[in-house]
């Protein structure tokens, strides 16, 4: 690193140049960099140009895949997050919830940093990005169990509805908000099996 002097005489470090790198390589880096700028400056601080320097490299790169602030956080918040399409279902009814609800704790887990709380209530793009591939997904998948669970005889008829479905999310998510710490693999277990189980197969 090149050392200059400062008009006091002092030593100073000139800025770094930016850092060759292409494909996957700088992307990670420009995702990597988004989130610091968010730690430090907060989502309303957030700059191309903030993100550019902190990724080293030029902001062209930036602008010739995202037009603004707002698209490169929602990609790059998407690249961060799991896929619910990666959750293992099984076909059985308890084992197919607990799945489920694992996966939401790890998206809460991963959402945990207050910045990125901020940006989900201030950023609409975000929230949309989040109900489309976490929220609606799981909601719809822990409803197509309960009706094969109903198919199959494994609870009491007319349990499978929207409603229902949407229990075990709310449960998690309230948990997430009060006592995040406490979100434990335990936790989702005592929810399928003293919450949700019983309500599914107790009596109408």
């Amino acid at each position: 690193m090149t050392v200059l002097e400062s008009p006091t005489g002092e030593p100073r470090h000139a800025a770094a140049p930016p850092t060759r790198r292409r494909g996957r390589e700088l992307q990670q880096a420009i995702y990597q960099a988004v989130f610091e700028q968010l730690r430090e400056v907060g989502y309303a601080g957030l700059t191309m140009d903030g993100v550019a320097a902190a990724a080293r490299t030029g902001k062209a790169p930036l602008y010739r895949r995202w037009p603004d602030k707002e698209a490169l956080l929602v990609d790059a918040l998407r690249d961060r997050l799991p896929s619910a399409d990666d959750i293992p279902l099984a076909g059985e009814l308890r084992s197919d919830l607990i799945a489920i609800l694992r996966f939401l704790c790890s998206v809460c887990t991963i959402c945990a940093d207050t910045a990125l709380q901020m940006v989900k209530q201030q950023s609409e793009a975000v929230h949309a990005m989040m109900r489309e591939r976490i929220s609606e997904p799981t909601r719809r998948m822990i409803l197509e169990t309960l009706r094969a669970a109903e198919e199959r005889g494994d609870t009491r008829p007319g349990s499978a509805t929207a409603l229902t479905a949407g229990v075990g999310p709310a449960v998690i998510s309230y948990q997430n908000l009060t006592a995040p710490a406490e979100l434990t693999d335990e936790f989702v277990m005592s929810v399928v099996d003293e919450v949700l189980l019983p309500m599914l197969r107790g009596p109408a």
